[in-house]
């Protein structure tokens, strides 16, 4: 029996393979269908909080992105000791002191590596509590009457070495501040407890904050580090500030961890072509969005006639898929799409907060950049049923479309991406029973 299908939201398309009820012949089969022309609506909205903390990388940097403006990123992180010492020399005055962060292997840049950048580095006047949620949108207070100033690029991309007691210590490429004499004095004159227990340090040097600035760019210049604060490999390559005293002597304090170290972003203010899709009505739609690092932007994709499916009762989906396309004329080889998105469900009608589809935990679910088609490909078959069976079952509405966002991790990277929804399609195939 051939399904007919109305509205001129999509079309239907027999397909070759039908699904065959088992004891029954083919006078019986049910037609697998498939439509390709849904209606697609579009905004570019705000994201929401996403965690600035317990990620495996953390960002640092600033920049002009060309098309969606100024981008900053900055790093808060506890220190601990690599060794308490009980009976620390306090009352010496110190040769130097030396912050380094690895930078990691890869994929650890975006935008322009070569833009020199000013990095200030103060204490951290908040306490970060391990078992506490940080967000990215959330900055921390920083002590500014003791600093250190840094200008220049992000980070080294070769090997190097430093003195550490009396031979050499090999260190990853990374980020390496000098710090000022003020700080290294700080650093080498704390109460005498402060240098026995982690717990006794914090009540007098709670961590560091470092704090890019917002420099006066051309678009294009700047760029976004991603740094390894969080490793414990080797000395070697762990984050870390080393103290020297004494000629040959190196005192360690290193960075406590994932759960301490805490990414904060600033982006905008937005050029007018954003901002008009951030205050646009509810219900438009515009042919190219965003998605955005940072807690930055993401794409709003709602599928307004979805629930026609059902219209003379329920339908089974057998796959359903979804492919977003780059615009790739405003990509660039140092501005590069996202190697991943996610796809999320909004938690309600207008919130920006959202949880993961069912479908998230298949491995068919998808989300990888095709780089040679420009695409990112979602399967979301479990998702579309249960919005039809909750329509079908229960007369529930739950078609709140769907949240196109970059992840906070996994990889950590300050990418952005431009959507053209000229070519975005919904495809899927369902067959309706007798």
């Amino acid at each position: 029996m051939l399904l007919l299908c109305t509205g001129a939201f999509f079309s239907c398309k027999k397909q070759n393979a039908n699904i065959i009820i088992d004891g029954q012949g083919n006078s019986r089969q049910l037609e697998a269908m498939r439509s390709d022309t849904f209606t697609l609506q579009a905004t570019t909205i705000r994201e929401d909080s996403l965690p600035g903390n317990n990620l495996r990388y953390n960002l640092l940097g600033s920049m002009n992105d060309p098309q969606l403006g100024p981008v900053r990123a900055s790093l808060y992180a506890e220190i601990g000791m690599l060794e308490p010492n009980n009976n620390f020399p306090n009352t010496v005055m110190p040769d130097s002191a030396v912050l380094y962060i690895p930078v990691v292997d890869g994929l650890n840049f975006y935008g322009d590596r070569n833009t020199p950048q000013g990095l200030h580095v103060y204490k951290l006047s908040s306490t970060i509590d391990p078992a506490g949620v940080y967000y990215q949108h959330k900055a921390l207070n920083a002590d500014k009457s003791l600093s250190s100033y840094y200008y220049g690029k992000l980070f080294s991309g070769v090997y190097d070495s430093v003195g550490y007691g009396k031979g050499k210590l090999e260190l990853h490429p990374g980020l390496r501040v000098k710090l000022s004499a003020d700080f290294a004095k700080y650093l080498m004159q704390l109460p005498i407890d402060a240098y026995q227990t982690n717990e006794n340090l914090k009540k007098y040097f709670r961590g560091i904050a470092l704090l890019p600035e917002q420099r006066d760019y051309a678009p294009g210049q700047g760029g976004l580090a991603v740094m390894d604060a969080n490793n414990v490999v080797s000395l070697g390559y762990r984050a870390k500030i080393m103290l020297y005293y004494n000629d040959t002597s190196t005192f360690v304090f290193t960075f406590d961890g994932s759960k301490a170290a805490v990414t904060y972003g600033e982006t905008g203010p937005y050029p007018a072509a954003i901002n008009a899709q951030l205050t646009a009505p509810a219900g438009s739609s515009f042919g190219t969005t965003w998605v955005q690092a940072l807690s930055g932007l993401k794409t709003h994709v709602r599928i307004p006639h979805l629930l026609n499916l059902v219209n003379n009762g329920n339908v089974a989906i057998n796959k359903a898929q979804i492919v977003f396309h780059v615009d790739k004329s405003v990509s660039t080889a140092n501005l590069f799409a996202p190697p991943r998105l996610n796809l999320f469900q909004p938690a309600g009608i207008n919130s920006r907060r959202n949880y993961l589809l069912d479908d998230a935990t298949l491995s068919s679910f998808g989300g990888t950049y095709n780089e040679s088609a420009g695409t990112y490909t979602f399967t979301i078959t479990h998702h579309l049923q249960n919005i039809l069976n909750k329509k079908v079952f229960e007369g529930v509405e739950q078609n709140l479309g769907l949240y196109l966002a970059v992840p906070a991790d996994q990889p950590v990277i300050g990418a952005r991406a431009a959507i053209d929804h000229s070519k975005t399609k919904l495809i899927i195939t369902y067959t309706k029973p007798n």
